[in-house]
């Protein structure tokens, strides 16, 4: 199964951020960004290079490119075509067709590329194989659903959302840790006896799939609660043999990157913390009892630092 590669934002700004010098030595006119997906690097490059924006259209359907902008470059212009993808379509190959048959001196750039793009860009990232890039303006793209409409979808974007949840604290009450710690048996039987809660996210939530941090081993008794109580979504349980009861927040991520979720929920506000600074492109909401609040974490660059000092201060005590 492809798996989702985040490309957040901080992402996009530091791959740019990578390319600046080498642009402003090129010489280039100006930006030409490919809307929609394009727009938001374009900006970004632009911006960074202290040129002019433009941008094009294209239809699919047709293969028709059109100017997106009323203001074109002047004739002649050295251009920087930026996309966020290099797919396998034929949207970025066009462009550039029809940028130099207009007289234009073109070189692309996108975000992201990988083995299977028909036109691989003269700047950008080759995405790892197996993976799909994610960006945070096309946020269901990433799901099977909008996959499946061939890129030309007929609905509105967030309803090829796919979402999931959290288990204790969003269904059901949590059970005390410590409770589990003194009598392991009698904490399943207090948790299997409860019933669902009565304040639920605004969601329908009795297909939605279920990521827990419970082991494996439990999945029997807990399939057995949410069949009594009608919930009928996939469950995820957390491989022992891969993460700790410490690592929980890590096997959601995961889980969520593979499955490709794009909206979680999640009861616990340090998980979430830990979950949306793994899974940077989906929308993780804490659910805190009665509203969902969407959770960003970005560790500050100030930190990164102090944790690289640290370490080159260990390795030099242990050298």
């Amino acid at each position: 199964m492809t798996r989702a590669y985040s490309c957040d934002y901080y992402w996009v700004e530091s791959l740019i951020g990578g390319y600046v010098s080498q642009w402003r030595s090129m010489g280039f006119d100006a930006v030409v960004a490919i809307a929609r997906g394009g727009l938001a690097p374009g900006v970004m490059v632009s911006t960074a290079l202290s040129l002019p924006l433009h941008a094009l259209g294209y239809d699919r359907a047709t293969r028709r490119v059109s100017w997106f902008t009323q203001q074109t470059p002047a004739a002649g212009a050295r251009v920087l075509l930026v996309e966020d993808i290099a797919g396998r379509g034929t949207t970025l190959s066009d462009s550039v067709d029809f940028l130099r048959r207009h007289g234009f001196q073109a070189q692309t750039f996108t975000l992201a590329w990988d083995d299977q793009s028909r036109v691989v860009p003269d700047f950008g990232f080759q995405i790892p194989a197996g993976c799909r890039a994610w960006f945070p303006w096309e946020r269901e793209s990433i799901t099977d659903a909008f996959g499946a409409t061939g890129n030309l979808p007929d609905r509105p974007e967030h309803d090829y959302a796919s979402w999931a949840m959290d288990l204790d604290g969003i269904l059901l009450p949590d059970i005390p840790e410590e409770h589990y710690l003194h009598d392991l048996e009698a904490a399943l039987l207090r948790r299997d006896a409860l019933e669902p809660h009565t304040t639920l996210p605004n969601r329908e939530l009795r297909s939605l799939p279920i990521v827990t941090g419970r082991p494996e081993q439990d999945r029997a008794r807990t399939q057995a609660w949410l069949d009594r109580h009608g919930f009928s979504g996939r469950l995820i349980m957390r491989d022992e043999a891969r993460y700790t009861a410490a690592q929980t927040a890590r096997h959601k991520a995961q889980a969520i990157i593979e499955q490709r979720y794009t909206h979680f929920i999640e009861s616990d506000a340090i998980q979430a913390l830990e979950i949306a600074s793994q899974v940077k492109v989906a929308r993780v909401l804490w659910w805190n009892g009665t509203r969902a609040m969407a959770v960003y974490a970005h560790e500050a660059p100030e930190m990164a630092a102090v944790r690289a000092a640290a370490a080159d201060l260990v390795q030099a005590d242990t050298a």
